[in-house]
């Protein structure tokens, strides 16, 4: 049985097999997958069998191989959530974007969200409207991200260091991706609080963390007090 605040592990290869869960209002669950070393060209081509073709083209048009990875697990855990929240009719072909390119699922009584940076690939799922980014903490300029944040934001980041950095980072595209407007949304008008953003009058609601050497952040519409974590395993 799936119980709160716990860390579970679950293989793609018998998902099937735990019992479906009770998606609830104030919760939401993160499914996380990190690559060991190098992944083989057979594995791709095993797990690409799983998707129709044009979900196939959309892995492959990535040049990169983590990228590649990355695209096509994120899909699989959208596959996975989907039967373990009781979607039984799942196919991928319900899977839709909008006009302005966030994915979501015809008939679903859930929301998700993907991001994917260096090795690590997360999709969260929740009833209320939700977004995730993640971010691979490298050193960076501050002074190129001036038209990003705001004056008490910039000089945060440059007292605090390079945490700060993503952690406010990570909280504008997750607002971003969790309102669903796309670049369309100038981040400087995303303002950070301690546990909230607000987006013109909009107020959004932000948890962020580190993950090994990763900054992650969900955003969500209302407050959100419960987490389950799966580590996914493929």
């Amino acid at each position: 049985m799936i119980t709160q605040n716990t860390t579970y592990n679950v293989a793609f290869s018998d998902f099937k097999s735990i019992p479906q869960i009770d998606l609830r209002e104030d919760e939401y669950y993160l499914f996380q997958y990190s690559a060991d070393g190098n992944i083989g060209q057979d594995i791709l081509k095993y797990y690409l069998e799983f998707l129709p073709q044009k979900f196939k083209e959309e892995v492959l048009k990535y040049r990169r191989w983590d990228d590649r990875y990355n695209c096509l697990f994120g899909k699989l855990m959208v596959y996975m959530g989907s039967y373990l929240f009781g979607y039984n009719a799942f196919m991928f072909e319900k899977i839709l974007k909008d006009n302005y390119g966030k994915p979501y699922m015809v008939d679903s009584n859930f929301n998700f969200n993907i991001s994917h940076s260096g090795n690590t690939v997360v999709c969260v799922f929740s009833k209320q409207e939700i977004g995730v980014d993640i971010e691979e903490i490298n050193d960076i300029e501050f002074d190129l991200f001036k038209d990003v944040f705001t004056h008490d934001e910039l000089e945060d980041i440059e007292n605090q260091g390079l945490d700060t950095f993503y952690k406010y980072w990570t909280k504008k595209e997750s607002v971003i991706k969790a309102v669903g407007k796309g670049m369309s949304i100038p981040l400087r008008e995303i303002e950070i609080r301690q546990e909230s953003t607000r987006y013109e009058d909009d107020t959004w609601y932000t948890k962020s963390f580190k993950m090994d050497n990763k900054y992650c952040s969900i955003t969500s519409k209302n407050k959100l007090k419960k987490v389950q974590e799966m580590r996914v395993v493929f």
